[in-house]
């Protein structure tokens, strides 16, 4: 049977962020366009809603949904919706992108970048495995609770326990199950088909070491994070600073936060650019491992071959 290596895996992935670095920036700058933007809209809102409140005379106001800062939540909520939809479909094409980096080396042009059938593929496998894990977990922690309520009236210290020792159990059991269905989006790309048995099956015997490759991949995902962060509050530590002193003054702490990115504008593009980088470095590394070891254990007179056109790395 074959296996695979988690050194091997992980090393994929940091030699793609060192072959395609343009390609990293990118694919981190698409998932974080959406963010951007929200942000974009939300702080501008958020001075006038704090302009409003200070004028608004709540206790008086015969209509408070005719308030133009309620229209202006609304308009907010819609906009949002309309954003996590977004982020759902470049979510989609980006991880599709880095999968095929992974598994379709040849294919390089436009930064793997596509919109086609291996992304609506890479959709609907990750919608329905978040759906099935959604309703695995409701169904086991409203069992823990019964359980546990149950065990409560007989013995207080008991219930608690096996509450807690449910919970853990059920975390494991969690992580193990999103270990086992995890190359069921990268086996689509590579056998170009809704791949759910194919990845169950390639899957079949390695739920531990995937979940073990999981877990070092979430620890090095938190160190460079944390970098990036650290990184990005250096840059808008003004911003902030600005902000929490219009604040402990009784002023508009975002509109004095407005004021400071206008005036400072080139802060936030550079704080942007250096986040989308690190950022499409953490997806790299969170994707391209699972697409290096589908293509390990694939059986290779079943896989279809690297046929894409070969183009310069981007």
């Amino acid at each position: 049977m074959a296996d695979f290596s988690i050194g091997t895996s992980i090393g994929d992935a940091f030699g793609l962020v060192k072959r395609r670095p343009l390609s990293v920036f990118i694919w981190g700058l698409l998932m974080l366009a959406p963010v951007f933007g929200s942000m974009a809209l939300v702080f501008p809102m958020m001075a006038e809603m704090f302009a409003g409140m200070e004028a608004a005379d709540w206790e008086h106001d015969a209509a408070p949904f005719a308030d133009p800062t309620f229209a202006r939540m609304m308009q907010f909520q819609m906009a949002s919706l309309l954003g996590n939809v977004v982020q759902l479909v470049v979510m989609a094409v980006v991880y599709t992108a880095i999968f095929r980096a992974v598994l379709r080396p040849r294919e390089r042009a436009f930064f793997s970048l596509r919109l086609g059938m291996d992304e609506l593929r890479v959709a609907v496998v990750g919608l329905a495995i978040g759906v099935a894990l959604y309703i695995v977990m409701l169904i086991a922690v409203l069992a823990c609770v019964a359980l546990g309520v149950g065990l409560g009236f007989q013995d207080a210290g008991l219930g608690v326990l096996v509450a807690v020792l449910l919970g853990i159990a059920l975390f494991l059991a969690v992580c193990w199950l999103l270990a086992r269905v995890s190359l069921m989006a990268p086996a689509s790309v590579l056998y170009r088909d809704f791949a759910f048995v194919q990845g169950w099956r390639l899957a079949r015997d390695k739920g531990w070491p995937l979940f073990g490759m999981m877990l070092l991949i979430f620890l090095i995902a938190i160190v460079i994070e944390a970098i990036g962060f650290i990184l990005v509050a250096l840059a808008f530590s003004g911003a902030f600073m600005t902000m929490s002193a219009a604040a402990i003054d009784g002023g508009n702490p975002f509109a004095s936060m407005n004021d400071w990115i206008a005036a400072h504008w080139y802060w936030a593009v550079v704080g942007g650019l250096v986040f989308s980088l690190i950022y499409g470095v953490v997806l790299t590394l969170c994707a391209a491992p699972f697409a290096s070891a589908c293509r390990q254990l694939a059986d290779d007179s079943t896989a279809p071959a690297d046929d894409g056109p070969a183009s310069s790395a981007v």
